[in-house]
């Protein structure tokens, strides 16, 4: 929701977060707030996708990342940025499993995509965790001179 951009403006700082993927920090809170109006819609502008959005946050504590799944039809990809300083500590797994449990009962969700740097051990890991198999690796579409791998999980 856009009143999040306050608490996640500052993890989303964090240079480390963006080692593997083309996307910058956010310019500032209110370009972040204004992000994140749009995505709070649900919906692409032309109503194809279904768009989920979720801040995910220890049981007791802060914000630990972002998770996300762009639905179409009974397709989902999923995308995550858990914070620097709760990496490698299960929030990725456990809040990627509830994202995909949601993409299927609540949307009829049958197959789950995943697009990862090839050099990103620490997602490939989270992928591989939640059952994911590798089905392709080739250059990367957004960041040059990078290679990618598309994970997939069948649903159902």
């Amino acid at each position: 929701m856009p009143e999040h951009a306050k608490a996640l403006y500052a993890p989303l700082q964090d240079p480390l977060l963006y080692r593997y993927v083309s996307q910058l920090p956010p310019e500032s809170e209110s370009a972040l707030r204004r992000r994140f109006e749009q995505l709070a819609t649900g919906r692409s502008p032309d109503g194809s996708q279904i768009w989920l959005n979720w801040a995910a946050r220890a049981k007791t504590g802060p914000y630990v990342g972002l998770v996300q799944a762009t639905i179409e039809v009974d397709h989902a990809l999923i995308g995550y940025d858990i914070f620097v300083p709760f990496w490698r500590h299960g929030y990725g797994k456990e809040a990627c499993g509830a994202m995909i449990d949601a993409a299927l009962r609540e949307y009829g969700v049958t197959s789950v995509n995943a697009i990862v740097d090839a050099d990103n051990a620490a997602s490939i890991a989270l992928l591989e965790g939640l059952g994911f198999s590798r089905a392709w690796t080739g250059p990367s579409d957004d960041m040059p001179g990078h290679t990618d791998h598309r994970y997939e999980l069948a649903l159902g």
